[in-house]
């Protein structure tokens, strides 16, 4: 059976996902880590006795990406994984947005997988995950589907508009994500989004987010 742990960031209050399956083998993925020494989810992974294979990030905004440069000093088979906007962004430290927040910032290689070079398919395990280019928020921002999941980062979360007034956020192109997120109504997906709670797609209202 299919997991999915939600652990909430720090400082800034996003949320990090672990989504494994003891049932097949104990490696797992790790979505958005935005906390930089990670204690929390290195302390949650030892305890299930799991090891990360993937990084998938929803977009390169430093508070889902900070946790990065500590998960590969810790293991080093772990491999990033997002599309080719938000890799070359989260090597800057102005374009992922670290510096405006504690004016020190920090940067990271570029991804290991681009989204783009295996065609928006990642087999892993049993699961065949789809991405989906979703910007609005941010040029780089993307989507997947895991399972029964729809990882959104800060495209769709519960009870808030999305912001676009960001780097790289556009309301046009976030009007045309929504068209295409819509479409996955009726497919009992979880949203789980980069803030607050998670929610099921099908009784939320994507117009809600402009």
């Amino acid at each position: 059976m299919l997991c999915v742990k939600q652990i909430v960031n720090t400082p800034v209050s996003s949320n990090c996902f672990v989504v494994y399956d003891l049932n097949i083998s104990n490696n797992c993925l790790i979505i958005d880590p935005g906390t930089e020494k990670c204690n929390e989810l290195l302390f949650y992974l030892e305890k299930e006795q799991l090891i990360p294979v993937y990084i998938l990030l929803t977009h390169e905004h430093f508070d889902h990406i900070w946790g990065v440069n500590y998960l590969r000093n810790c293991y080093s088979e772990v491999k990033v994984v997002c599309n080719r906007m938000c890799s070359e962004m989260i090597i800057d430290k102005k374009k992922n947005c670290s510096v405006y927040y504690n004016q020190v910032g920090f940067e990271l290689l570029p991804a290991d997988i681009l989204i783009e070079n295996i065609e928006n398919i990642l087999i892993w395990e049993e699961e065949k995950i789809k991405f989906y280019h979703t910007p609005g928020h941010t040029s780089g921002s993307i989507s997947f589907i895991i399972g029964d999941n729809l990882f959104t980062g800060d495209t769709l979360i519960q009870g808030e508009k999305t912001v676009t007034k960001l780097p790289g956020g556009a309301r046009l192109d976030l009007e045309k994500t929504l068209n295409l997120l819509g479409k996955f109504k009726g497919k009992n997906l979880i949203v789980r989004a980069g803030h607050k709670d998670s929610f099921e797609l099908d009784l939320y209202n994507i117009a809600d987010a402009l």
